[in-house]
């Protein structure tokens, strides 16, 4: 990641503060904290392959300003690639968490800014700033929402929605297209369903606009 330069009293600035979390500081207060390093202002390539990698230690609050990022969910029977698209977080609860390490991988997939505030002073703005504080508390408490949700869905009807099912169980974002590399096999055997009726329920599927088949490939294009 490159660091790079905002003048005071840009429109960065102004920006800024309608991201995630910063709505409740002023463009002064950002100011503020990227004169004392506390805040960084970082772009980000394609070319460079992962930004932030899994296992990774997660020691800093990173926000996507501009731009596009894939978030990848690497498992021993399938890959994820999820598009994350600007203004967004990047797995703030990872700062907080047991292992405090990330769960997932990103890289840029457009050129992009990143905003990164350090572990530090983002414990700081908690305390000094009510609006923040509460910002992030609801973003980790929907997300855990979220994810007891989609543990707790009803059975499902038919095949189709056992596949739909099964991306929103493993997917982390609620952004689409979702890019999914899995064989027919490995996924037949993930819902109970054999390979034949799996694949008569993905060109359904595809056929209703909800999903587009490559060759050991499914793009989610509507989340359900």
């Amino acid at each position: 990641m490159t660091r790079f330069n905002t003048k005071p009293n840009s429109d960065f600035y102004q920006y800024a503060t309608q991201l995630p979390l910063l709505q409740g500081l002023s463009a002064e207060d950002i100011w503020q904290l990227q004169d004392r390093g506390a805040l960084r202002l970082v772009s980000v390539e394609p070319e460079e392959g992962d930004v932030l990698k899994r296992g990774g230690r997660c020691n800093t609050l990173t926000m996507l300003m501009s731009g596009t990022m894939l978030c990848i969910t690497e498992h021993e029977n399938y890959r994820l690639e999820e598009e994350i698209h600007a203004p967004a977080i990047i797995e703030e609860e990872a700062m907080w968490s047991i292992s405090q390490a990330y769960n997932h991988s990103y890289r840029a997939l457009t050129e992009g800014k990143l905003v990164v505030i350090n572990r530090e002073n983002v414990n700081q703005i908690m305390v000094r700033n009510e609006v923040f504080r509460f910002n992030l508390l609801t973003r980790m408490a929907t997300r855990i929402e979220r994810y007891h949700l989609a543990s707790r869905e009803c059975e499902c009807n038919n095949i189709g929605e056992k596949i739909l099912k099964f991306f929103r169980e493993i997917s982390y974002t609620q952004s689409v297209p979702k890019h999914l590399s899995i064989k027919m096999t490995t996924l037949a055997s993930i819902i109970g369903e054999t390979r034949l009726n799996v694949s008569r329920a993905l060109h359904q599927l595809e056929q209703n606009g909800i999903i587009r088949i490559g060759r050991g490939h499914i793009t989610l294009l509507k989340m359900q």
